[in-house]
């Protein structure tokens, strides 16, 4: 029973919202890429999403807290060593200065899957492509193409990243399936998955009023 006591940790979370512990694990199977992008954008007018990122495999799927790193495509040397600052089930999220080389493969997936990485999201270009699907490490990129650069290690790990104006952190979460890649930031996270559950019930009304009043669907939307 509470005994009402004043403490400095009273005090500091006076009138503050409890965060509930959500299951990334679980939110692939309520939510898609597409879905979150729209909560997003329904909320903040922003959808979140990173333009022309996909999984070398189709069947791929990730959804966990990001750990950046950030460097120019001829090094990939950066990129390995962003991998052991990576904690266990985290997304490496690499942004490279283009597309021009390669700056991840087959030995970096390799090295990463065995540190504990659950995935490597590459804002630039991969190769190795049939070997890393062998080794069923999911891999999303923006271009794949045979050639690389040096080792040379002149990138940084752990800063903020800019894309397209949106910034993105340690901790952030990724969302990314077939249809490409979202971000949400880790404080929006409750918030967000609550607007998808809204969307999603909208829309399972939707499809049943179609499929068994065989209503128009620009009826129900609204749509003049």
């Amino acid at each position: 029973m509470s005994t009402g006591k004043i403490t400095p940790k009273n005090i500091l979370h006076f009138n503050k919202k409890q965060q509930k512990k959500i299951n990334l694990e679980n939110i692939l199977e309520k939510a898609s890429t597409d879905t979150i992008s729209d909560a997003m954008k329904n909320l903040y007018g922003t959808d979140g999403l990173i333009i022309g990122l996909k999984p070398i495999e189709p069947s791929f799927k990730i959804v966990g807290k990001i750990r950046t790193a950030e460097t120019n495509s001829y090094d990939w040397g950066t990129c390995i060593k962003a991998i052991y600052t990576s904690q266990e089930d985290e997304i490496l999220f690499i942004k490279c200065s283009d597309t021009d080389y390669a700056v991840w493969g087959e030995m970096a997936s390799k090295a990463a899957q065995t540190h504990g990485l659950q995935a490597t999201v590459v804002y630039g270009t991969t190769r190795d492509t049939n070997d890393i699907i062998k080794l069923n490490y999911p891999v999303f990129s923006k271009d794949i193409k045979s050639r690389a650069g040096l080792p040379s290690n002149e990138g940084t790990i752990n800063e903020r990243l800019i894309i397209d104006n949106m910034p993105i952190i340690n901790g952030d979460i990724l969302v990314g399936d077939r249809d490409g890649v979202v971000i949400i930031p880790q404080e929006k996270l409750e918030e967000v998955l609550e607007e998808v559950t809204n969307i999603k019930k909208f829309e399972s009304e939707c499809l049943k009023r179609v499929e068994e009043n065989n209503e128009n669907l620009d009826s129900i939307l609204g749509i003049e």
